[in-house]
This record gives structure tokens, C-alpha cells and sequence, in this order.
């Protein structure tokens, strides 16, 4: 895994000072435990530049009764997440496919007007057992692997 800046991890939550710190349980739906100001990070997305890459990787695998996972990349002008909404982007993955270590997104970032607050939310369909994940925006991305099977998984 790549060197990560705490200010631009959303699944970052100080605990115990290691690398688990970087990783946040997904039982059911919860929005990531960081939200990133990108005013405070310096994070300017326009067009013409080279955009942050966003990257999720699986800690602990899923062993629950999860069938799918829906993780929305989401954006707003408050911090509370509760003014100017929306949803920029969605991802969909199998149970099957949420494998220790796997690299779930590795991609950069659209050419949108981003307004000043980031987060994820994570919206499980029936509960997740064990799993884990770190999502953060880098500045590039991680190494290349064999890609999964991208599905519109539902309920």
C-alpha cells in the first residue's frame, strides 16, 4: 500500500497508531469516517490538471451475508453534508469480489466542479461480516492488477 496522507484518507481514524488506523469497518450503511476539506488539503481539481487518483482497497475480506456492496463518491458545501448534496459518482461490487487486499478503485478523479466537502457512503445490501476497507485520494495510482468484473449489483 502506498504512503497515505491522513488529511486525504477517508477511512482514516486514529486508534492505535499503526497502519490498521487507515482502515474502516463496513457492516451496513455509514458514510466514511473522514470527510475531506479539499481547501484545507490544497486539493484543486480543474480542468487541464492532473487530477487525484481515488483508491479503495480491501483490508479484512467480506465473510458475512452481504451480497453487494454501493459505495457513492459524495460532495457538499458543508461539512455536515446536509446543504448542497451530490452524488458524483457510484461503484458496485459483489461480495465475492470484496477479497483481502483486493484493489477495488483505482482511478482518477472526473473534471467536475467539486464543491468544498468529500466523503463516501457505503450502502450495504443485507450486512457485511468482517470487511474492511482504506479509500484516500492519491496523487497517482496504486500499481496495476487484474481488474474485476464491474456489475450493477443491487439488492
Amino acid at each position: 500500500m502506498a504512503a497515505i496522507d491522513i488529511n486525504n484518507c477517508f477511512t482514516y481514524a486514529y486508534s492505535a497508531g499503526t497502519q490498521d488506523d487507515f482502515f474502516q469497518a463496513v457492516t451496513a450503511q455509514a458514510w466514511s469516517t473522514n470527510a475531506i476539506d479539499l481547501d484545507a488539503a490544497g486539493i484543486r481539481i480543474a480542468g487541464g490538471s492532473k487530477p487525484p487518483w481515488i483508491i479503495m482497497r480491501v483490508g479484512t475480506a467480506e465473510n458475512g451475508t452481504a451480497t453487494s456492496l454501493e459505495i457513492r463518491l459524495q460532495t457538499d458545501s458543508d461539512s455536515g453534508f446536509s446543504t448542497t448534496l451530490r452524488d458524483i459518482k457510484m461503484w458496485r461490487f459483489l461480495s465475492g469480489q470484496m477479497t483481502a487486499g483486493k484493489l477495488l478503485i483505482n482511478e482518477p478523479l472526473g473534471h467536475w466542479k467539486y464543491q468544498r466537502y468529500m466523503r463516501l457512503y457505503f450502502n450495504a445490501f443485507n450486512t457485511c461480516g468482517a470487511l474492511t476497507v482504506v479509500s484516500y485520494l492519491g496523487s497517482g495510482p496504486e500499481s496495476a492488477e487484474t481488474d474485476i468484473d464491474l456489475v450493477q449489483a443491487g439488492s
